[in-house]
């Protein structure tokens, strides 16, 4: 069974950890989630406390890790050495994603330096002055790594994952009670094709 690790810290933004952590905790018999930081709570940018299910260490041990965003959480993290020593990843074993602010810490960890990425529209110019070419993409796929821009990319985020582990059908019966009633077809076609687009 896979493992996915998604990586939180202080003053992470609300709607990319919950949204994230519903699409992928729906599916429970097809792959185990862990919430990972570098303490058993972390608050969210609006007050939300989750606890984690393990340091944030484990995420070497995990087939895919997920980072959320924060627009202060972000720089804290960057700033605080037991958070950034702790990533050992390896994204020639490992699927690595990342939500819209997220990008900067896989850009800290190397893991865009010459290839394109996406991120939240108004962190765009910060991303860039960081060296980074950024597309005006809601996925941008190179290998292993992906990033995502916008919260509700996560849908194109987690499709990319699900199809990487499994394939389009389990993608599509993940995200089945997720799409609007009466759009389903909208819905495949503008993931299917965002994915391959990616």
């Amino acid at each position: 069974m896979y493992q996915i690790a998604i990586v939180i810290f202080d003053d992470f933004t609300d709607v990319d950890f919950f949204l994230l952590r519903d699409i992928l905790g729906r599916k429970s018999s097809d792959w185990t989630v862990k919430v990972l930081g570098t303490k058993s709570v972390h608050t969210s940018t609006l007050g939300m406390e989750v606890k984690t299910d393990g340091h944030l260490a484990e995420v070497s041990d995990a087939d895919t890790v997920l980072f959320c965003s924060g627009y202060k959480g972000v720089p804290a993290a960057l700033n605080n050495p037991e958070f950034m020593s702790a990533l050992k990843l390896n994204p020639q074993q490992q699927l690595i994603g990342s939500i819209c602010a997220g990008a900067f810490i896989l850009a800290k960890l190397g893991l865009l330096d010459g290839v394109p990425a996406t991120t939240h529209p108004d962190a765009k110019p910060a991303l860039e002055a960081e060296g980074v070419c950024v597309l005006d993409k809601a996925l941008v796929v190179n290998g292993n790594v992906a990033t995502a821009g916008g919260c509700l990319s996560q849908m194109y985020l987690t499709g990319w994952l699900i199809e990487r582990l499994y394939d389009a059908d389990k993608r599509r019966a993940t995200h089945r009670q997720l799409i609007p009633a009466g759009q389903s077809e909208i819905f495949d076609k503008l993931i299917t094709q965002t994915i391959a687009e990616a």
